[in-house]
């Protein structure tokens, strides 16, 4: 089986300049992920890191790149932060589970948690303490152990504590999530650039998601 990088890695990365937004969906295929986040499979082609940058400024339609790691697909946007999108996040999340970490670029980290088309837990990393969602208290345990809260649930007294380095590592832990450090910033993944004119809810097409790589993001 192949090495686990984790996911912790983003906080240094200089690839994304502390600015990041990563969805992963368990059990979903590559495709399927980006389809219910609003993609157009019939874009869908390998693409490297520069490349999809680069197709976002020559098109102005972000293009997002997927691939799968230990049981969980995994949406990395390089210009844009689809995932954070509440509406995305149910689609998502529908029939499984989805987990999404983002950065902005102030920076200002956030964790969402989803299953079943509902938020169940959410928090900016930076005031853990107050959290959303249908159960707050769903990773009480594992942000503790991360340093995220203290063992009173309250944040730590500790100013040396990084609460973004402390989100992403609670998130690899408590899901076991992966992103492959090498395949995401120097391989290809499966590209697809986003549906123009996207404000509903997605729907979530449950028939298999088509595999064949289309023109590609940059056709668009």
């Amino acid at each position: 089986m192949r090495t686990w990088d984790g996911i912790a890695w983003l906080r240094e990365a200089r690839e994304f300049e502390s600015d990041y937004c990563v969805t992963f969906a368990k059990g979903l295929r590559p495709l399927e992920l980006l389809t219910r986040m609003g993609c157009d499979p019939t874009t869908a082609a390998p693409m490297g890191f520069v490349d999809a940058t680069e197709a976002y400024f020559d098109t102005g339609v972000e293009v997002i790149r997927a691939g799968v790691s230990h049981g969980w697909a995994f949406a990395v946007e390089n210009t844009g932060a689809r995932g954070f999108d509440p509406d995305v996040q149910a689609a998502v999340s529908v029939g499984t589970e989805a987990v999404v970490v983002y950065s902005d670029v102030n920076p200002v980290a956030h964790f969402v948690h989803a299953r079943n088309g509902e938020v169940t837990c959410g928090f900016a990393a930076a005031t853990p303490e107050c959290r959303f969602g249908t159960d707050p208290n769903l990773l009480l345990p594992h942000m503790i152990a991360a340093g995220l809260l203290s063992p009173g649930g309250d944040p730590p007294a500790d100013d040396d504590t990084s609460p973004r380095g402390c989100e992403l590592r609670m998130s690899e832990r408590a899901f076991g999530l992966d992103l492959p450090y090498d395949l995401v910033v120097h391989g290809l993944l499966t590209a697809a650039a986003l549906r123009e004119g996207l404000s509903e809810p997605l729907s979530v097409d449950t028939a298999p998601a088509r595999e064949t790589p289309g023109p590609g993001p940059g056709a668009v």
